[in-house]
């Protein structure tokens, strides 16, 4: 497939997924691979969005996965304590929460309105040239330096709930601009990888951040199990911030640029 089709099927694609999610949903077939599917593709759509520099769109994308969140993390919640052989009636407990919560959503048509807006969203066009498209990722990827630069600044070597947030929504973006551009000269797939094992590491502490908080709201005789878990969790989380824009790969010189794995140095080039 050429560039200028690879650049109109991707987004095209993640929309039709999205959408075919969005309507078993809808329908009431709320199962965690749907819901998850859905959440990804219209965070790929977000990231989409956010590189063609349409901030308002993407923030209304971004505001319909938040509508999800509540009913996905209970999901991830009831898969972990089942596989932790949690005590059944922490495990009860958790089913009872998540259909309520499923119930909420499908009352107020949460599904379908996504759905509508994601349909009424027009995707736009970026430039097809390989030397513009060329030029606008590498924008896009001196932005993304500066602000992981900041964010991890501002973290510290402590860094709390939130500043950790921050970055691995920075990192979600990043992650579905760099796969856009896979297919194409200036792909980097090591890159990538990258940003997944970053993501899945926030990931893990952030979904850890609300077992323990649903735990103690629900009086789970799980929560000491979970606390334990959640400190772990937390220190692999706080290692990132301190040597994060280097793990992902910058080269030296007058802009700091995310770089190929092979033209990285230190432990994300080995």
């Amino acid at each position: 497939m050429s560039e200028s089709n690879l650049t109109e099927a991707r987004p095209a694609r993640y929309r039709e997924v999205a959408l075919k999610a969005l309507a078993r949903l809808s329908e009431g077939k709320t199962d965690a691979a749907t819901l998850h599917r859905a959440r990804t593709h219209l965070r790929r759509l977000h990231a989409y969005l956010e590189l063609a520099g349409e901030d308002r769109p993407a923030a209304s994308i971004a505001r319909c996965v938040r509508r999800m969140s509540k009913v996905r993390t209970l999901q991830v919640l009831a898969h972990y304590l089942k596989t932790q052989d949690a005590p059944r009636s922490d495990r009860k407990a958790v089913r009872h929460r998540l259909r309520a919560a499923r119930q909420k959503l499908a009352r107020a048509r949460v599904y379908a309105t996504i759905e509508r807006i994601v349909r009424r969203q027009a995707l736009p066009s970026i430039p097809t040239d390989p030397v513009r498209l060329a030029e606008l990722m590498q924008a896009a990827r001196d932005a993304h330096v500066g602000a992981l630069r900041r964010l991890t600044d501002e973290a510290g070597s402590k860094a709390g709930r939130r500043s950790l947030h921050r970055i691995r929504l920075l990192i979600k973006s990043i992650r579905y601009q760099e796969e856009w551009a896979l297919g194409r000269p200036f792909a980097k797939p090591s890159l990538i990888r990258r940003l997944k094992h970053i993501q899945k590491v926030l990931g893990d502490y952030e979904d850890l951040v609300h077992f323990r908080k649903m735990a103690r709201t629900m009086n789970l005789r799980s929560l000491p199990s979970i606390t334990k878990t959640w400190h772990r969790a937390r220190a692999r989380a706080r290692a990132l911030p301190a040597h994060l824009v280097e793990h992902l790969g910058v080269t030296a010189g007058p802009r700091f640029r995310l770089v190929d794995g092979r033209h990285a140095s230190g432990p994300a080039a080995r």
